[in-house]
């Protein structure tokens, strides 16, 4: 979307350094090449399977459903249907990092072709639940904008706070917040901050990109420590442009308690 806006959202994310993390190695995944999935895709699909593998050795088996939508929003478009879900409360560890051991293609006992993916993973797990005294109330973003129109919102948290935000369309990703122009700051408890942050701007226009109706989604990550995303490259258009993947790497690898996330959508039309 910041293809389409001057649009700087804020994510917020903390980081539990006390959390247990174990080394998982030698988790597998499998995924048949059947149909129209492309080798590439099954690869993608294998490591889904080999990080849901590495989950179960780390003990991390109740809510292994949950983290399969979650794993699989990173090679498709289900960022919806994953963060505006109960899942993110059921969570109790996460694939911090992996590293792929080997890549191995075969036929299956029914004559299928598949890539089996072996992976070494990093596994956070949890050892606190969210805290329900941190939350932020989000206002001024509506359901549909016209093209062309401005937006502007506000944030109010109650408790002293950062903020990253993110931008997920299509199976594209981005960091909008902090950016070159709105820098990364504290949020105080029960302070009510517009946005834009500077004066410089009136709003951030929105401008779609087809011709069609366009979808937009927004995640908004708050943590009580500063945790930077650092992981984005700089795009011809100046855009901090990422993936899901990483995204949801970094993002649980902070403790629940330590952070809290909103995911909201809008329409340009």
């Amino acid at each position: 979307m910041n293809r389409i806006l001057t649009l700087c959202f804020v994510l917020v994310s903390t980081v539990g350094f006390a959390q247990k993390t174990v080394r998982i190695k030698d988790a597998v995944g499998r995924q048949q090449i059947v149909g129209n999935i492309t080798e590439e895709v099954a690869k993608s699909k294998a490591i889904v399977q080999a990080k849901i593998d590495a989950l179960r050795k780390a003990g991390v088996s109740e809510h292994i459903q949950s983290y399969e939508m979650l794993y699989k929003g990173e090679i498709g478009s289900k960022f919806d249907e994953v963060f505006m879900s109960d899942m993110l409360s059921e969570i109790r560890g996460a694939v911090k990092g992996y590293e792929v051991k080997s890549v191995n293609r075969g036929i299956d006992e029914h004559q299928n072709f598949y890539i089996e993916v072996v992976i070494d993973a990093n596994v956070v797990l949890y050892d606190k639940g969210n805290d329900p005294a941190f939350q932020v109330n989000i206002d001024g973003i509506k359901q549909g904008y016209e093209n062309g129109e401005m937006m502007t919102y506000s944030i109010v948290p109650t408790k002293d706070c950062y903020l990253n935000i993110f931008n997920l369309y299509e199976n594209n990703a981005s960091l909008i917040y902090p950016n070159q122009y709105e820098k990364n700051q504290q949020f105080k408890a029960g302070e009510k901050v517009k946005f834009p942050l500077t004066s410089l701007m009136e709003g951030y226009t929105l401008e779609r990109s087809t011709s069609q109706p366009e979808k937009n989604k927004l995640l908004f990550v708050f943590t009580k420590d500063n945790i930077p995303f650092i992981k984005f490259k700089l795009n011809q258009e100046g855009d901090q442009v990422t993936s899901f993947e990483d995204i949801s790497a970094w993002m649980f690898s902070i403790s629940p308690d330590e952070r809290v996330n909103y995911f909201i959508q809008f329409v340009i039309y």
